[in-house]
Protein backbone atom coordinates (compact mmCIF):
# COMPACT_ATOMS: atom_id res chain seq x y z
CA UNK A 1 0.00 0.00 0.00
CA UNK A 2 2.99 1.89 0.11
CA UNK A 3 3.15 0.89 -3.71
CA UNK A 4 -0.28 0.26 -2.68
CA UNK A 5 -1.44 3.60 -1.44
CA UNK A 6 0.60 5.13 -4.89
CA UNK A 7 -1.34 2.61 -6.26
CA UNK A 8 -2.48 1.91 -2.49
CA UNK A 9 0.52 3.94 -2.38
CA UNK A 10 4.13 4.63 -3.90
CA UNK A 11 5.93 2.07 -2.37
CA UNK A 12 9.17 -0.14 -1.98
CA UNK A 13 8.16 -2.20 -5.09
CA UNK A 14 10.93 -0.69 -7.87
CA UNK A 15 7.79 -0.11 -10.17
CA UNK A 16 4.44 0.17 -8.70
CA UNK A 17 1.53 2.35 -9.99
CA UNK A 18 1.95 6.03 -9.92
CA UNK A 19 0.42 7.89 -6.52
CA UNK A 20 -2.26 10.18 -7.68
CA UNK A 21 0.27 13.35 -6.36
CA UNK A 22 -1.82 13.43 -3.60
CA UNK A 23 -2.28 16.65 -1.27
CA UNK A 24 -3.92 16.87 1.95
CA UNK A 25 -6.90 18.80 1.97
CA UNK A 26 -7.48 21.35 3.59
CA UNK A 27 -10.76 21.78 6.09
CA UNK A 28 -13.98 22.66 4.10
CA UNK A 29 -14.48 26.62 3.55
CA UNK A 30 -10.69 27.66 4.26
CA UNK A 31 -7.98 27.07 6.32
CA UNK A 32 -7.76 26.02 9.98
CA UNK A 33 -8.74 27.92 13.11
CA UNK A 34 -9.37 27.95 16.80
CA UNK A 35 -11.63 25.47 18.40
CA UNK A 36 -15.27 26.84 18.25
CA UNK A 37 -17.25 27.69 20.69
CA UNK A 38 -20.38 26.13 19.32
CA UNK A 39 -21.46 22.54 17.88
CA UNK A 40 -19.40 22.28 14.90
CA UNK A 41 -17.81 18.64 14.76
CA UNK A 42 -14.16 19.05 13.19
CA UNK A 43 -13.34 15.89 11.59
CA UNK A 44 -9.80 14.88 11.11
CA UNK A 45 -8.86 12.02 9.03
CA UNK A 46 -5.58 10.18 9.65
CA UNK A 47 -4.23 7.49 6.92
CA UNK A 48 -3.21 6.30 3.50
CA UNK A 49 -4.69 6.35 0.06
CA UNK A 50 -7.63 4.70 2.09
CA UNK A 51 -8.36 8.18 3.62
CA UNK A 52 -7.60 10.33 1.01
CA UNK A 53 -10.05 8.56 -1.72
CA UNK A 54 -8.06 7.35 -4.83
CA UNK A 55 -10.20 5.62 -7.05
CA UNK A 56 -13.06 7.55 -6.50
CA UNK A 57 -13.81 9.52 -9.47
CA UNK A 58 -13.50 13.16 -6.83
CA UNK A 59 -11.54 12.58 -3.95
CA UNK A 60 -12.68 15.70 -2.51
CA UNK A 61 -15.85 14.64 -2.62
CA UNK A 62 -15.99 10.57 -2.71
CA UNK A 63 -13.64 9.88 -0.12
CA UNK A 64 -14.95 7.87 2.84
CA UNK A 65 -14.43 11.14 5.42
CA UNK A 66 -16.20 13.35 3.10
CA UNK A 67 -19.87 11.06 2.51
CA UNK A 68 -19.38 10.71 6.17
CA UNK A 69 -19.56 14.05 6.87
CA UNK A 70 -22.38 14.57 4.82
CA UNK A 71 -24.29 12.06 6.35
CA UNK A 72 -23.63 13.75 9.45
CA UNK A 73 -24.54 17.48 8.11
CA UNK A 74 -27.92 15.70 6.88
CA UNK A 75 -28.46 14.38 10.23
CA UNK A 76 -27.99 18.38 11.51
CA UNK A 77 -24.37 18.56 12.47
CA UNK A 78 -22.09 21.59 11.67
CA UNK A 79 -19.13 19.31 10.17
CA UNK A 80 -15.42 20.58 8.93
CA UNK A 81 -13.55 17.93 7.74
CA UNK A 82 -9.66 18.20 6.86
CA UNK A 83 -8.67 15.20 5.17
CA UNK A 84 -4.69 14.54 5.99
CA UNK A 85 -4.74 10.88 4.33
CA UNK A 86 -1.82 10.44 1.61
CA UNK A 87 -1.41 7.85 -0.49
CA UNK A 88 1.21 5.68 0.12
CA UNK A 89 1.43 6.49 3.79
CA UNK A 90 3.06 4.66 6.62
CA UNK A 91 1.81 5.05 10.53
CA UNK A 92 5.45 6.44 10.88
CA UNK A 93 4.57 9.19 7.97
CA UNK A 94 0.95 9.36 9.72
CA UNK A 95 2.71 10.24 12.65
CA UNK A 96 5.29 12.54 11.54
CA UNK A 97 3.25 14.36 8.34
CA UNK A 98 -0.70 14.31 9.66
CA UNK A 99 -0.14 13.88 13.56
CA UNK A 100 0.92 17.45 14.10
CA UNK A 101 -2.42 18.92 12.14
CA UNK A 102 -3.93 17.88 15.55
CA UNK A 103 -2.21 20.81 17.28
CA UNK A 104 -3.13 23.17 14.24
CA UNK A 105 -7.14 21.47 13.78
CA UNK A 106 -8.12 21.13 16.99
CA UNK A 107 -10.19 18.13 16.05
CA UNK A 108 -13.45 17.04 17.51
CA UNK A 109 -12.99 13.74 16.12
CA UNK A 110 -10.52 11.66 14.26
CA UNK A 111 -10.34 8.52 12.33
CA UNK A 112 -7.12 6.87 11.53
CA UNK A 113 -6.33 3.43 9.62
CA UNK A 114 -2.90 2.54 8.08
CA UNK A 115 -0.73 -0.54 8.04
CA UNK A 116 -0.93 -1.46 4.15
CA UNK A 117 1.91 0.10 2.96
CA UNK A 118 4.04 -0.76 6.50
CA UNK A 119 3.58 -4.26 5.04
CA UNK A 120 4.53 -3.78 1.39
CA UNK A 121 7.35 -1.37 2.44
CA UNK A 122 8.67 -4.63 5.52
CA UNK A 123 8.10 -2.14 8.19
CA UNK A 124 8.51 -4.69 11.58
CA UNK A 125 5.65 -5.10 13.29
CA UNK A 126 7.53 -3.81 16.50
CA UNK A 127 8.01 -0.51 14.57
CA UNK A 128 4.20 -0.36 13.57
CA UNK A 129 3.17 -0.81 17.03
CA UNK A 130 5.53 1.87 18.08
CA UNK A 131 4.33 4.00 15.41
CA UNK A 132 0.83 3.34 16.00
CA UNK A 133 1.09 3.56 19.75
CA UNK A 134 2.56 7.14 18.84
CA UNK A 135 -0.18 8.53 16.66
CA UNK A 136 -3.30 6.76 19.08
CA UNK A 137 -1.33 8.80 22.07
CA UNK A 138 -1.20 12.22 20.49
CA UNK A 139 -5.21 11.78 18.95
CA UNK A 140 -6.69 10.59 22.25
CA UNK A 141 -4.83 13.12 23.92
CA UNK A 142 -6.37 15.90 22.24
CA UNK A 143 -9.94 15.28 23.98
CA UNK A 144 -10.94 14.46 20.34
CA UNK A 145 -13.02 11.06 19.86
CA UNK A 146 -10.58 8.56 18.04
CA UNK A 147 -12.31 5.95 15.65
CA UNK A 148 -9.97 3.10 14.60
CA UNK A 149 -10.21 1.06 11.26
CA UNK A 150 -8.51 -1.91 9.89
CA UNK A 151 -7.31 -2.73 6.75
CA UNK A 152 -9.28 -3.60 3.53
CA UNK A 153 -8.13 -6.47 1.54
CA UNK A 154 -6.08 -4.99 -0.32
CA UNK A 155 -4.00 -8.39 -0.91
CA UNK A 156 -7.14 -9.73 -2.65
CA UNK A 157 -7.29 -7.01 -5.24
CA UNK A 158 -5.40 -7.83 -9.22
CA UNK A 159 -2.53 -5.72 -8.05
CA UNK A 160 -2.21 -6.46 -4.57
CA UNK A 161 -1.50 -10.20 -4.51
CA UNK A 162 1.66 -9.27 -5.98
CA UNK A 163 3.08 -7.46 -3.12
CA UNK A 164 4.33 -10.57 -1.56
CA UNK A 165 4.06 -13.81 0.55
CA UNK A 166 1.59 -14.41 3.26
CA UNK A 167 -0.11 -11.14 3.04
CA UNK A 168 -3.68 -12.41 4.72
CA UNK A 169 -1.34 -13.21 7.53
CA UNK A 170 0.13 -10.32 7.80
CA UNK A 171 -3.15 -8.03 7.67
CA UNK A 172 -4.25 -9.92 9.95
CA UNK A 173 -1.04 -9.50 12.47
CA UNK A 174 -0.62 -5.84 11.74
CA UNK A 175 -4.66 -5.59 12.21
CA UNK A 176 -4.37 -7.49 15.64
CA UNK A 177 -1.67 -4.59 16.88
CA UNK A 178 -3.47 -1.63 15.50
CA UNK A 179 -7.18 -3.13 17.57
CA UNK A 180 -4.31 -3.85 20.12
CA UNK A 181 -3.28 -0.69 20.76
CA UNK A 182 -7.16 1.10 20.29
CA UNK A 183 -8.35 -0.38 23.12
CA UNK A 184 -4.95 0.48 25.26
CA UNK A 185 -5.37 3.84 24.58
CA UNK A 186 -8.97 4.20 24.84
CA UNK A 187 -10.06 4.99 20.90
CA UNK A 188 -13.00 3.16 19.77
CA UNK A 189 -12.57 0.35 16.82
CA UNK A 190 -14.96 -0.06 14.45
CA UNK A 191 -15.11 -3.68 12.37
CA UNK A 192 -15.74 -3.01 9.11
CA UNK A 193 -13.69 -6.27 7.62
CA UNK A 194 -16.76 -8.18 7.13
CA UNK A 195 -17.72 -5.55 4.61
CA UNK A 196 -14.12 -5.73 3.11
CA UNK A 197 -14.58 -9.38 2.73
CA UNK A 198 -17.52 -9.14 0.79
CA UNK A 199 -16.79 -6.31 -1.13
CA UNK A 200 -13.00 -7.93 -2.18
CA UNK A 201 -15.41 -11.35 -3.26
CA UNK A 202 -17.16 -8.53 -5.61
CA UNK A 203 -13.74 -7.51 -6.96
CA UNK A 204 -15.36 -3.97 -6.45
CA UNK A 205 -11.77 -2.31 -7.52
CA UNK A 206 -10.96 0.50 -10.00
CA UNK A 207 -8.89 0.31 -13.08
CA UNK A 208 -5.77 0.81 -11.14
CA UNK A 209 -6.72 -2.34 -9.67
CA UNK A 210 -5.89 -2.19 -5.67
CA UNK A 211 -8.50 0.31 -4.42
CA UNK A 212 -12.05 0.36 -3.76
CA UNK A 213 -14.51 2.05 -6.24
CA UNK A 214 -16.45 4.60 -5.81
CA UNK A 215 -19.73 2.64 -4.25
CA UNK A 216 -17.00 0.76 -1.96
CA UNK A 217 -16.37 3.72 -0.25
CA UNK A 218 -19.85 4.87 0.20
CA UNK A 219 -20.85 1.40 1.94
CA UNK A 220 -17.84 2.70 4.11
CA UNK A 221 -19.05 6.07 4.98
CA UNK A 222 -23.35 4.29 5.37
CA UNK A 223 -22.07 1.61 7.55
CA UNK A 224 -19.62 4.06 10.18
CA UNK A 225 -22.58 6.33 9.71
CA UNK A 226 -24.79 3.91 11.15
CA UNK A 227 -21.52 2.64 13.67
CA UNK A 228 -21.37 6.53 14.89
CA UNK A 229 -23.84 8.09 14.74
CA UNK A 230 -24.27 12.02 14.36
CA UNK A 231 -21.84 13.17 16.55
CA UNK A 232 -23.31 16.59 17.03
CA UNK A 233 -26.26 14.77 18.87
Amino acid sequence: MACLAAALVSCGKSESPAPSSPTAQQPEGGTTSAVPDDDTVRYLALGDSLSQGVGAPDEQTGAFPALLAERWRGEGCQVELQNAGISGYTAEQVLTDEVPQIDSFAPTLITFQAGANDIVNGVTIEDYRKNVKSVLDAATASGARVIVLAQNEWFRSPEGQTYGEDLPAQREAFDSVLIEEANATGAEFIDMRPLYTQQADENQWVEDGIHPTAEAYEAWATELSSAVPAPCQ
